[in-house]
């Protein structure tokens, strides 16, 4: 990419941004800086996204009630506890595209899974392997070699890693071809 064209890309970039309709969110998040002091471009927001700059108060609110409340804070908090995830069902059913019956937030991702895969994982003969993308977080690794052993499967051969070895994305191609040879 020559110079000018990196430039381009830059103001193409700058302009895409301001004009993005999301743009006014961004000041409400803590934004990490690099050693230099400039905000840094943070690309991970699907393992821990940024931290919302009112996070901190409302986390207080709730350690303040079980401070008080204790057990009762379940369903006496100003915000009771217990159906949080009621409460979510549908701003997450809009957010990704479900029905509110189809729609439930709990847990983290590895938790679901372990539940997932007590529930629904019954090996028998060829059909017993578990693919997961090679770069998927250690925890998650972990609780499908877990339950690969717990089913008397032995994880080195049950595990299936699909993707490329290096950083980059997988194409369908690689992909099909990875689960193909299995």
């Amino acid at each position: 990419m020559t110079d000018s064209e990196r430039s381009d890309l830059l103001a193409r970039a700058e302009q895409l941004d301001r004009s993005d309709e999301l743009s006014a969110f961004r000041d409400r998040f803590h934004i990490p800086r690099d050693a230099a002091g400039e905000p840094v471009l943070y690309f991970t927001g699907n393992s821990l996204g940024l931290q919302p700059k009112n996070v901190r108060a409302e986390v207080e609110t709730v350690m303040d009630e079980w401070a008080r409340l204790g057990v009762h804070g379940h369903f006496d908090a100003e915000h009771p506890w217990m159906p949080y995830h009621e409460n979510l069902t549908a701003p997450m059913a809009r957010i990704v595209g479900a029905r509110e019956t189809e729609t439930v937030v709990m847990n983290s991702l590895t938790v679901n899974l372990h539940l997932l895969m007590a529930s629904f994982y019954r090996p028998s003969g060829e059909r017993r392997k578990i693919a997961i993308e090679r770069h998927a977080f250690p925890s998650d690794r972990y609780a499908v070699r877990s339950h690969l052993a717990f089913r008397g499967v032995d994880p080195d051969d049950g595990l299936v890693l699909l993707g490329a070895a290096d950083d980059e994305t997988p194409d369908d191609a690689l992909l099909a071809q990875q689960i193909e040879s299995q």
